[in-house]
């Protein structure tokens, strides 16, 4: 079977790393490893890691300041030693399965990716080193948000196959959730915020992206699509309530009170995005709302 070596990026996460990594251990794969990249932690991450530092499988690093995901994450591929690179988020247990399903994919030498997430990429998704080293690693201009999807663009534009499977993991979103308003605001505006990217992901990617965003007369993402990645609506069969599309819910839709406050907050996300773009659009000299 093909050998794979599984990066993790964590952040402040001692509330779910453990589980993480001790589920890592016990998947049903004969040859892997994992690179466990502490990113400048401030929190306990580091003493929970402790406890695994003897694994032979694991290798962990501890960034003495935080470098971001695509540096980490990149920091963690340069010193893979296997032919494939898997990549899961630090708050996803994964299934003893999880590794064998998404080795699965890789079926041809032509698939470059494969993903238990999403055709876009993100948390549970594996690339061929071939596809890496024709294609380079994660873009580093990015630092948060679309560097998933720029990869996997360029993976495409090489001529590679790209493939999403069903790999069972849980997602812990739970420690996200914000339990004050001012909690909620700060949780929301990093979310907000992280939109500029898409312009920088507009401009590396005009075509591709134009699909993808929805971009219309060439410089304005269809607004009903940002309306619906607030409200719940963003996927097939979702129900309508106030959320993010990473699954944390903040609102349940009971009554007609909460369908005003879940349509007005919609409505509030999709002029802060647009605003956030246009700050993008000043920035990376790419116009796109």
């Amino acid at each position: 079977m093909k050998t794979a070596s599984i990066v993790i990026l964590t952040f402040n996460r001692k509330e779910v790393i453990g589980k993480t990594v001790k589920a890592m251990m016990e998947l049903d794969y004969p040859e892997y490893e994992v690179i466990i990249i502490n990113d400048g932690s401030k929190d306990e991450t580091d003493k929970v890691l402790e406890q695994f530092k003897k694994e032979k499988k694991i290798t962990i690093i501890h960034n003495e300041k935080e470098k971001g995901p695509c540096a980490a994450r990149n920091q963690g591929i340069k010193i893979a030693k296997n032919d494939f690179i898997v990549i899961m988020d630090d708050d996803c247990i994964a299934e003893k399965n999880w590794l064998k399903k998404i080795m699965k994919g890789f079926d041809s030498e032509k698939v470059g990716m494969v993903s238990g997430y999403s055709l876009h990429g993100g948390t549970s998704t594996g690339f061929s080193r071939k596809a890496l080293e024709k294609t380079g690693l994660y873009d580093e201009d990015y630092f948060y948000y679309r560097e998933d999807t720029d990869l996997v663009f360029r993976i495409m534009d090489a001529g590679f196959e790209i493939k999403q499977v069903e790999a069972g993991y849980i997602h812990e979103h739970k420690i996200e959730k914000p339990n004050t308003l001012i909690e909620f605001l700060k949780h929301s505006w990093k979310r907000v915020k992280n939109h500029k990217n898409d312009v920088l992901l507009y401009k590396k990617n005009p075509k591709r992206t134009k699909k993808f965003l929805d971009i219309r007369l060439g410089f304005i993402v269809n607004p009903i699509n940002d309306f619906k990645a607030a409200t719940g609506l963003w996927h097939k069969g979702g129900k309508m309530n106030l959320s993010s599309p990473r699954g944390i819910v903040f609102m349940q839709n009971k009554s007609l009170f909460h369908t005003i406050v879940i349509l007005f907050g919609g409505i509030l996300y999709v002029i802060a995005v647009k605003f956030v773009r246009l700050y993008g659009s000043l920035k990376f000299g790419k116009l796109l709302i």
